[in-house]
């Protein structure tokens, strides 16, 4: 289940195009699961839970929902990008708290899952309010938050994995200082592939 916001759903299938590539060559049967299609993705597995405009908050209030229609055993989050590009009240570890609080609430409804945790994708320089916070320092904040929180659910020995998103892209790989271009989702990918690798092996299944 690739879940989050409009990253999610991407351009023309945005990074689930190319992941979906990557698996079919370790010979790895896909079955991407949501609630949503997008007749623009370029694979033939074009399922999946990007949801534009979505915040943190809104995922957790339909997910459990979206969950009980498609069983997931796969779920790949990227969350948070709503909740600091626009306008925010909160810092980054109010926003992270509710982030981890989300993944609780997909270990609780999915025990068994993997879940693969995204760090966000860097921001435009630009001050939002009521802060007055640069929203590309809060997006480093949030991010630090994320995987300090993914460390601990990994120690804990938790089916949980961070995948460093963000690592690999520029503002230079964003068509309107938030969103990835087409382009730039295949680095995306290529993180989802590296971490799937690690902790399932080259074969997954049943993938979801």
């Amino acid at each position: 289940m690739p879940l989050g916001d409009s990253i999610t759903l991407g351009v023309n299938g945005g990074y689930r195009n190319n992941l979906y590539t990557g698996l079919r060559q370790d010979n790895c049967g896909v079955s991407y699961v949501g609630t949503q299609s997008d007749v623009n993705t370029r694979v033939a597995e074009k399922r999946h839970e990007g949801h534009p405009r979505l915040t943190i908050g809104d995922i957790a209030g339909s997910i459990n929902a979206w969950m009980a229609s498609t069983q997931p055993s796969i779920i790949l989050l990227m969350a948070g990008t709503n909740d600091t590009a626009w306008w925010t009240a909160e810092y980054a570890g109010q926003i992270g708290a509710r982030h981890n609080a989300l993944i609780e609430q997909l270990r609780s409804a999915r025990p068994t899952a993997w879940i693969f945790v995204a760090s966000i994708p860097p921001q435009s320089s630009a001050l939002i309010q009521p802060n007055n916070i640069d929203r590309a320092a809060l997006t480093q904040q949030l991010n630090a938050v994320i995987r300090k929180n993914v460390d601990a659910r990994v120690a804990a020995g938790q089916r949980v994995r961070f995948v460093d998103v963000n690592s690999v892209l520029t503002t230079a790989d964003l068509y309107d200082g938030i969103h990835p271009t087409e382009a730039a989702h295949a680095k995306v990918a290529q993180k989802f592939l590296e971490a799937i690798r690690a902790a399932l092996g080259s074969a997954p299944t049943p993938p979801g």
